[in-house]
């Protein structure tokens, strides 16, 4: 059986409203959340790499729920920067009602966003790209909950060396290393595919 999409508005205020895509897979055993990379530079909730993700989070069963960030896309709203993106990804979350694991990431911009949320309904982050910028500092680095990072060995803004140097202290962080890989990820989707669901389904 395909999987079941559905695409609905969520209201963040009085200004901002996200265009949300859950897809879901029969049976889905949680839900990952994937946020896009950076708006000012035409990241939406339809990038390759986020699709990459979606197909390897639906390859391990679990529902796939992926949103543009306000400004972006289908979403009204302004980008501003990050702070308004925390909100964003915080809306998405408290509006889930499958089920009750719940992992959220994203790529690149959407990493750092993801990387920043501690919600105590997340039980880990899968993120892709993260280049560690967007926040002076990320929620996730003293949290004790599973931290997966994928990155390409000639990244141009962090690569997969600086990665493991700059989260060396974090707790319960793994980094996979893609070695053909850059910023961009050409040619590796499939890659991203098959390790997100290996990560979903251990």
């Amino acid at each position: 059986m395909e999987p079941a999409i559905e695409t609905v508005r969520i209201a963040v205020d009085d200004t901002v409203s996200l265009a949300v895509d859950r897809v879901t897979p029969p049976e889905p055993v949680g839900t990952m959340v994937v946020c896009h990379p950076h708006p000012l530079y035409g990241g939406t909730r339809h990038d390759m790499v986020v699709g990459a993700m979606i197909d390897g989070a639906l390859a391990a069963r679990w529902q796939a729920v992926r949103f543009d960030f306000r400004g972006a896309g289908g979403s009204s709203g302004r980008h501003d920067g990050g702070a308004g993106e925390q909100a964003d990804l915080l809306a998405v979350l408290h509006s889930l009602d499958g089920p009750e694991r719940v992992t959220i990431g994203g790529y690149s911009f959407g990493a750092d966003v993801a990387l920043s949320i501690a919600d105590p309904l997340v039980e880990g982050w899968i993120c892709v790209a993260p280049v560690l910028q967007v926040f002076e500092s990320f929620a996730a680095a003293s949290d004790a909950r599973a931290k997966h990072l994928i990155a390409g060995a000639h990244d141009q803004f962090r690569s997969a060396i600086d990665l493991r140097g700059e989260v060396a202290s974090w707790p319960s962080t793994t980094i996979t290393e893609m070695p053909t890989a850059d910023h961009f990820f050409a040619g590796s989707h499939n890659a991203i595919t098959e390790r997100m669901t290996e990560i979903l389904t251990t």
